[in-house]
């Protein structure tokens, strides 16, 4: 699915910062309305250490009104009889009660909830701003208007500070269940990941250093997420917006888009790159015989790069393809003469000559590799766009990982090893004036 299509994420989002903040709230609202897990997780954290969770909801025929708003201004808040001051933010909530009584005014509150009798004012920012003093001046007049003293009230009012993290926390270990009994729910996913690319750090993330087993789920989050803070130190580099892949795009007119992918069984980070994916790209590659590095120099130490080949059949979209090595060959299939003569829109009057072609230069039964017959010939195609493009990776050890990643909150030395397998791949797997 493309990440163009999260819930909560605007398609022609610049820098929208002084948006994010209404964002967060106004897509934990709907959360909080459309995932009943969720929910009940969240209230029983808020309510903690007091017996008010199971006074609301023990009861299987009570009908008990629960509603959750936005922007609500502190007038329209009427008939409750406990409050709860809830802080979300990166920073700590200070002591609430030593805030200085503000002026008399009409706050907006970013979050609301009410149940029955019971007031939830949740204050937020995307930040590490200290909220305590806008919070309770909040409350405050949300009781002068109604006639109260909020000092003379103090019993019936809760401080909880609850920050990113703990939500964020709730927030996945939710999800993960969900996901489990085979039941995710897209609004939370979503929400996951719109708070993700804001700040990672405020996801439950373990370094890689820390694992005490190769766990490649684990792994693929922290890569994910170095990869999202290269590209915000990079504007001219965008990731990828497919939830099925992990990448950027990239800068060569002879491929659009750099992979990652961590090995389930050795943890070890691959990084690959389809080079001459479609005849366009191929034209800056086959300009001379290519000619690709054996190896990449890559944050101190040198990588072997790991080289096959490719044939690419498209209509509309992908239709089938082959993948080779050396060995297949009887003699070198991909030069430039062959690109130009037998690359691109393939009309079916000419689909023998491919056939001639392949039977020629392969030493396989590359008819059934790619379902030949029922795929083009016996299909009710016209024309197939053909490509010679390769398969190039290169492996960065666990080991290498681990020694880098050592602390949550400090992705740079990981983010610096994607740049620098970027840089690599761009400048040096291909020489400049071979695929100019």
């Amino acid at each position: 699915m493309n990440k163009h299509l999260n819930i909560f994420t605007t398609y022609a989002k610049d820098n929208r910062s002084y948006q994010l903040e209404n964002d967060l709230t106004r897509s934990l609202a709907i959360c909080l309305q459309e995932d009943a897990l969720f929910s009940h997780e969240v209230l029983k954290s808020i309510f903690s250490g007091s017996s008010l969770f199971g006074e609301l909801f023990e009861n299987l025929d009570s009908e008990t009104n629960i509603q959750v708003e936005i922007q609500k201004q502190a007038s329209q808040i009427t008939e409750f009889d406990k409050v709860y001051a809830v802080s979300l933010s990166e920073a700590v909530m200070t002591n609430f009660w030593k805030q200085r009584d503000g002026a008399s005014y009409d706050p907006v509150c970013d979050l609301v909830i009410t149940i029955d009798n019971v007031l939830i004012v949740i204050e937020a920012k995307r930040d590490n701003i200290d909220c305590t003093a806008q919070l309770y001046n909040q409350i405050f007049n949300i009781f002068e208007k109604e006639n109260k003293n909020i000092h003379e009230c103090r019993g019936d009012i809760t401080p909880v500070d609850l920050n990113w993290k703990k939500l964020m926390r709730i927030a996945v270990k939710v999800a993960s269940f969900e996901k489990t009994m085979g039941n995710s729910n897209r609004f939370l996913t979503d929400f996951i990941q719109l708070v993700k690319d804001h700040n990672f750090r405020w996801l439950p993330e373990t370094p890689i250093g820390s694992l005490k087993n190769v766990n490649s789920a684990s792994i693929y989050r922290r890569i994910e997420s170095a990869l999202t803070e290269f590209c915000k130190n990079n504007e001219s580099i965008k990731p990828l917006t497919y939830y099925d892949r992990l990448g950027t795009d990239f800068s060569k007119g002879w491929s659009n888009e750099l992979l990652f992918q961590v090995d389930k069984d050795t943890g070890d980070l691959i990084a690959d790159i389809y080079p001459g994916n479609t005849k366009s790209q191929g034209y800056h590659i086959f300009n001379k015989e290519p000619l690709f590095s054996s190896k990449l120099e890559i944050d101190g130490d040198s990588y072997v790069t790991k080289l096959s080949y490719h044939i690419k059949m498209m209509g509309q979209k992908y239709i089938t393809g082959l993948w080779f090595n050396e060995n297949d060959f009887t003699q070198n299939l991909f030069t430039k003469e062959n690109f130009q003569k037998h690359t691109g829109r393939i009309k079916k009057d000419n689909w023998s000559k491919i056939e001639d072609l392949l039977d020629q230069y392969l030493a396989c039964d590359w008819k059934s590799k790619c379902n030949w017959e029922d795929k083009i010939i016996n299909s009710n195609r016209t024309v197939v766009n053909i490509a010679f493009g390769y398969y190039i990776s290169i492996s960065i050890p666990f080991k290498k990982l681990a020694q880098l990643d050592k602390n949550h909150n400090d992705i740079t030395p990981l983010a610096n090893l994607i740049e620098d397998i970027y840089r690599a791949f761009e400048n040096d797997l291909i020489s400049e004036d071979q695929s100019a």
